[in-house]
């Protein structure tokens, strides 16, 4: 390997939109990754198990499109996007359905629990402290039967993380507008079309191990293929990858940055589906997604959808402190994923699915560790720590954790963090 200006770590949405501005400046770039292929998690797979359907097993829908960058490249690549989300929703409680009746009142406490939750989070954002999501609910009311499941969605679902352990500032600056789109054959794939080639060569299959910022103006990185040494380097591997301190850094880390890392573990939302054959029918419409109510604050939760988006599927999603405990043991998930269509649907849906089914590994798989970041209570500020450049400028680490302006925990963001990084590179870097 010959010796570039700027390595990057990683060929996520980060790594390769950082790789497109800098090769676009005219900067030698190598990328690394670790995995056999690029994309990070945004993943559109054919498992053998699905019989030929395709499934995003991580980010699956463009969120906040009036300022994703993905999506503003798909429609300058002419790509197709069509409006997600489309089907109703079923409520179960137990084993009957839920009327109309009290759909209303579900409405109606997510509503008022939302408006608490804004009052709470701008007492923080004026100097309170900032609470676990959970707190909203404690000032709301929470005896509210229907508390546990706006939780479970809010914080397990939406966030990767239970309520009970998720900043609210963080949580409040996340939200996204409704209106989510989705590319004709996955967003994985979009972001191949769209920033695969512009970014340039990858050299897959090449793991980093170390990177030694110690001597100034320069920077090595220890692979187990060699070793490198750049004028900079952009690292845009998950915290869950630097917690775990996968890649060994000389000097350590800065201390903010250590904590800010700290501030910021990896969330989990495991994605498992199956086949439905062509020909079985569901009491259900396409795209209905099936929610039980829950019978206290922290229980376990999963949502299941039929044929979400117009795909062959029923999938179904576990997030937060569920998702973890099953964790390297994901045919337990798909057990779970099967046992509730029976509860809910009745045995005979059962007959309807084909093949063994699919389910995301992103908590074992030692290239990611989780799906995206949250914040922990008291740590709202972390996103910001997290990004500021170090070693003269010269490294910076960058991805959707350290997205701070209210796309952390997507595609989006990352693009907009790889955006960011290369050009405080290009900024410490001499001029060409």
């Amino acid at each position: 390997m010959s010796d570039p200006d700027i390595v990057i770590v990683g060929a996520g949405a980060a790594g390769l939109s950082a790789a497109r501005i800098l090769r676009g400046a005219g900067r030698s770039v190598i990328v690394l990754e670790a995995h056999d292929t690029i994309g990070g998690r945004a993943r559109t797979s054919t498992p053998d198990g699905l019989h030929g359907a395709w499934i995003d097993e991580g980010a699956s829908w463009l969120h906040q499109v009036d300022r994703n960058p993905l999506v503003d490249l798909a429609r300058d690549a002419g790509e197709t996007l069509r409006p997600a989300h489309q089907g109703g929703r079923r409520l179960f409680d137990g084993g009957r359905d839920v009327t109309a009746a009290e759909t209303g009142p579900y409405d109606a406490a997510a509503e008022a629990w939302h408006a608490a939750a804004t009052r709470l989070a701008a007492h923080a954002r004026t100097g309170g402290p900032d609470p676990a999501l959970s707190a909203a609910g404690d000032l709301w009311s929470p005896d509210d039967p229907w508390l546990a499941n706006i939780e479970f969605w809010e914080g397990a679902i939406i966030a990767a993380a239970d309520a009970d352990s998720l900043s609210l500032l963080d949580w409040q600056r996340n939200q996204l507008d409704e209106g989510d789109l989705i590319p004709r054959d996955g967003v994985g794939r979009l972001l191949r079309r769209c920033l695969g080639t512009a970014a340039g060569a990858v050299r897959c299959g090449v793991a980093v191990r170390r990177i030694d910022w110690s001597v100034p103006g320069h920077v090595t990185i220890d692979t187990d293929s060699g070793r490198l040494r750049a004028g900079a380097c952009i690292v845009t591997v998950s915290t869950g990858v630097l917690r775990d301190e996968r890649i060994a850094f000389a000097p350590a880390l800065p201390g903010p940055i250590l904590a800010a890392l700290d501030g910021l573990p990896m969330g989990l939302l495991s994605k498992a589906a199956f086949r439905i054959d062509d020909g079985a029918r569901f009491d259900v419409p396409d795209g209905t997604l099936l929610e039980r109510r829950l019978g206290s604050r922290g229980a376990d939760g999963m949502l299941l959808a039929i044929r979400p988006d117009e795909s062959p599927l029923a999938t179904g999603f576990l997030g937060g402190r569920h998702a973890w405990s099953l964790a390297g043991r994901e045919h337990e998930a798909l057990d779970s994923i099967r046992d509730g269509l029976a509860d809910l649907l009745g045995r005979d849906a059962l007959k309807g699915l084909v093949g063994d089914g699919a389910v995301s590994r992103w908590g074992s798989d030692p290239l990611f560790l989780g799906s995206y970041a949250y914040a922990r209570p008291g740590h709202a500020g972390a996103r910001a720590a997290l990004g500021t450049p170090f070693a003269d400028g010269r490294l910076v680490l960058a991805g959707e954790a350290s997205c701070h302006d209210g796309l952390a925990g997507t595609v989006g963001g990352a693009i907009q963090e790889g955006a960011r990084a290369a050009h405080a590179i290009m900024a410490a870097l001499p001029k060409r």
